[in-house]
């Protein structure tokens, strides 16, 4: 079971018809079933400013016309499966030696741990987990104000919305299951970098990126510090890092961070990955063991 069907609640039967990606400069949407066509529209500099702490949607009717733009005549009343950016979401990887039995339990120790590390209330966030082994649980927590302002704009046109994950969490399943490696997900003024060990996520971290002269010098350096963490931690280095989000820099960006990092990169072609990831979810198990296995035996920028 991959993070993105347990970690936010996804639609399981039947999926969702419509699945949105949301970033900062644009909102993608695919049907998910045939026909599945991308279709996207841009959002004006000023519309969303994706953030954990404070309003996302600065123009709340720029933003449902845009949803309306996207959404087909006549699909009132159809379900909706929402991609939120990174940064709108709080994604940490919190290590127990156990878990509590019981639910309440187990939320109240949570929010212990979270109330430590979250600048908002966690007693008024929605909050999912996953524990993915038992010890190293998977958490996504976002205050309900910012959830419900995203999801106002699809009610508004007529959908039943349904939060499933952020972007980084739903790339991953365009990714190999087993092996080690680092993603980077490129976004707007953010990085995300999220560390993967036989398909297990131990690191989760968004990252503010400032107005470089050099975006990647700063992108590398994050990456780097993420690296020397994990061999710190586990003693083990990954062995590929995966490119999300670089757009036409990607393969550029592949090859320099190859050579500074001393890692194979290879980039995620795909320009709406966290759309693309939740849709190979729906696929038959063997169709994405298959697609695992063909991205993991591509060749990487030297």
């Amino acid at each position: 079971m991959s993070a993105l069907d347990s970690i936010l609640g996804i639609f399981k039967d039947p999926p969702p018809e419509f699945v949105f990606e949301i970033a900062a400069d644009g909102i993608a949407m695919s049907r998910t079933r045939p026909p599945a066509s991308l279709q996207q529209v841009p959002l004006a500099p000023g519309v969303l400013e994706p953030s954990p702490v404070k309003e996302n949607v600065l123009s709340p009717a720029a933003f449902a016309d845009a949803v309306r733009r996207l959404l087909p005549a006549g699909k009132k009343g159809r379900r909706a499966a929402i991609i939120l950016p990174d940064h709108a979401v709080r994604v940490s990887v919190l290590d127990f030696d156990s878990l509590p039995e019981k639910e309440e339990e187990r939320r109240s120790l949570l929010n212990f741990r979270l109330r430590k590390s979250v600048p908002f209330d966690v007693d008024e966030a929605a909050l999912s987990y996953f524990p993915q082994d038992g010890k190293h649980v998977l958490v996504a927590l976002a205050p309900m104000e910012i959830v419900a302002h995203y999801e106002a704009a699809f009610r508004a046109a007529g959908l039943l919305p349904g939060l499933v994950t952020v972007s980084s969490l739903a790339l991953l399943d365009l990714l190999p299951d087993a092996g080690s490696y680092v993603v980077a997900r490129r976004a707007p003024g953010v990085l995300t970098v999220v560390a993967v060990n036989e398909g297990i996520v131990r690191i989760a971290r968004t990252l503010e990126l400032t107005e470089s002269a050099d975006p990647l010098e700063e992108i590398s350096a994050d990456i780097y510090s993420t690296l020397a963490f994990i061999e710190d931690q586990s003693g083990v280095r990954p062995a590929s890092l995966y490119l999300a989000g670089f757009g036409d820099d990607a393969a550029t960006a592949a090859t320099r961070l190859s050579v500074e990092l001393d890692l194979p990169a290879l980039p995620v072609d795909e320009e709406w990955p966290g759309l693309a990831g939740y849709l190979r979810s729906l696929a038959p198990a063997a169709v994405r063991a298959a697609a695992g296995k063909a991205a993991a035996g591509q060749k990487v920028a030297a």
